[in-house]
């Protein structure tokens, strides 16, 4: 693949923790959850109310197969009603219901019945259901004729009767009470019994008490509050308000963060304290969070063209998780298919590449390197070994650069192919990196002698998201020696650009310009 040579530096006074800038040490993030919860190891057990919970993507793959599924028996049961049973894989009905399933599927999407604050609802929207299964029956049925007439096997005579006198009326009604008496039962007996967005409040006591009474009252129940940072509360009064726990730091958030154990951060401040607030945001938007400003009573009188009423809530949307929900598990699909399927391809070669280290040269064959992946975590990156192993730098203290007398022949060649990155394939396998996304950098990486946080004040927000075999910025001519600010600069600026515009597509287009770079890069030495 595309990598990034541009992963060492001098030494710098970075701490290798991978925190975000201005996070507190672990062991007092720890002492004070400890002592504001009273639950001692809080974070560190499943039992804790900061434990993972099960994301919103899988609930909602299961309520898009149930729809899907309800639709087909729907229709598989409106047959039986006027033909054999036997007779339904060769009958007419089989493509309109396919063309119908696909299309209620679409209509929905569309119609945003698969979206957060509709997995998590407590009501049925009724328009919106009935709305899509009229457009997903008109357009199904429009595409069947269509496939109908362009293959030449245009229905008549009785099979037309059958299939548009009585299997498609009778489907209409029979496939939407259906559809509707499913959504019903799983409302009844499901959803909304586990909230799935894990909230924690920042704010003053007054517009927090209000913002608590409105949450716990919506028929939403998409928030679950599991902790407080009350603005201004002294050090000494740590407690609870209303059972839940309360800190007076947000780095203790900022620990729970970086555990995965937030989805969702509110804002209740006045509006008086627009600096405090404008601060708070800064320091939690480079996380993998959303982000939402509580305007309170006051501001729910405002004309608030920007708000966003998120599970019945009028909020105001302050920034929010990239590449979350359906498009992570998109993402992650195209990750597990794409790198499975070159490795398939590929083995060869890196078997080939493999014997030709280890002939060449005294060494492991892999070089394993300690990054900066997701979340500002530490992650152990893997490579082909393109340099001597009593001349190597494991922490990238000193970078590489042309002619450099520590790289191996072998290595060179791979380094200028970016082949030694092949390896980084079981990276993506094992979850610590994508195909596609910002390149990873070691942990004493520097840009012009200053460390990458101090360079970029925003550097951080490029961990939003997992790291990248390539990305946007490598693509465009951004690769190598990191020898001045304005390179790590450009570098943050592409990633962040393809963080907010991520699109399959996109990735695709990465992917393929990566390929006609690998062997044509002046940059890769």
């Amino acid at each position: 693949m595309y990598g990034d040579r541009g992963d060492s530096g001098p030494p710098s006074n970075r701490t290798g923790t991978g925190r975000m800038p201005g996070m507190a040490e672990t062991d007092i993030a720890t002492d004070i959850v400890a002592s504001a919860s009273g639950l001692s190891g809080a974070l560190d057990t499943a039992a804790s109310p900061f434990a993972p919970r099960p994301r919103l993507a899988m609930r909602t793959l299961r309520l898009i197969g149930l729809d899907a599924a309800i639709t087909a028996i729907a229709g598989f049961i409106c047959f039986a009603m006027f033909q054999p049973i036997g007779q339904f894989t060769s009958s007419p009905v089989v493509i309109p219901m396919v063309c119908l399933t696909v299309s209620l599927i679409l209509c929905y999407f569309e119609r945003g019945l698969y979206a957060p604050s509709e997995v998590v609802s407590r009501h049925l929207p009724w328009r919106r259901v009935t709305v899509g299964w009229l457009q997903a029956v008109a357009i199904g049925t429009f595409i069947a004729v269509c496939e109908a007439t362009l293959s030449g096997s245009w229905i008549s005579g009785p099979t037309a009767t059958v299939l548009f006198g009585m299997w498609l009326p009778t489907f209409l009604v029979v496939g939407y009470l259906a559809l509707v008496a499913a959504r019903m039962l799983r409302l009844r007996f499901h959803a909304g019994s586990e909230p799935l967005n894990r909230t924690v409040i920042i704010g003053e006591k007054a517009p927090i008490h209000d913002l608590l009474f409105r949450i716990r009252t919506s028929r939403r129940r998409g928030f679950d509050v599991i902790g407080i940072v009350e603005h201004g509360l002294p050090t000494t009064e740590r407690q609870t308000m209303l059972g839940l726990p309360m800190f007076d730091d947000i780095a203790v958030l900022e620990r729970m963060i970086r555990q995965d154990a937030v989805d969702t951060v509110l804002v209740a401040l006045p509006w008086s304290a627009g600096d405090e607030m404008r601060a708070i945001i800064d320091r939690i938007s480079m996380a993998p969070v959303d982000v939402y400003i509580y305007p309170g009573m006051n501001g729910l009188h405002l004309p608030l063209r920007q708000a966003n009423r998120a599970f019945d809530l009028p909020l105001l949307m302050a920034c929010t998780r990239p590449i979350g929900g359906w498009g992570a598990s998109v993402k992650r699909a195209e990750d597990v298919a794409l790198s499975l399927a070159l490795l398939l391809f590929i083995s060869p070669v890196m078997l080939t590449i493999a014997a030709a280290i280890k002939l060449t040269s005294k060494g492991p064959v892999l070089f394993r390197q300690r990054r900066l992946g997701y979340n500002n975590r530490v992650i152990e990156v893997l490579k082909f070994r393109s340099m001597f192993t009593h001349l190597s730098d494991a922490d990238a203290s000193l970078q590489s650069f042309r002619g450099d007398k520590r790289v191996t022949p072998v290595g060179a060649w791979l380094r200028k192919s970016s082949l030694d990155e092949l390896p980084q394939l079981l990276n993506v396998l094992k979850g610590d990196m994508s195909l596609v996304g910002p390149r990873p950098h070691a942990l004493a990486t520097t840009a012009g002698g200053l460390a990458l946080e101090e360079a970029v004040p925003i550097y951080s927000s490029r961990h939003r998201v997992k790291p990248g075999i390539t990305g946007w910025a490598q693509v465009n001519g951004y690769r190598g020696a990191l020898d001045s600010v304005d390179k790590i600069v450009h570098r943050v600026n592409h990633d962040l650009y393809y963080i907010e515009n991520w699109s399959l597509g996109f990735d695709f287009k990465i992917l393929w310009r990566t390929a006609k770079l690998v062997f044509a890069d002046d940059n890769a030495f």
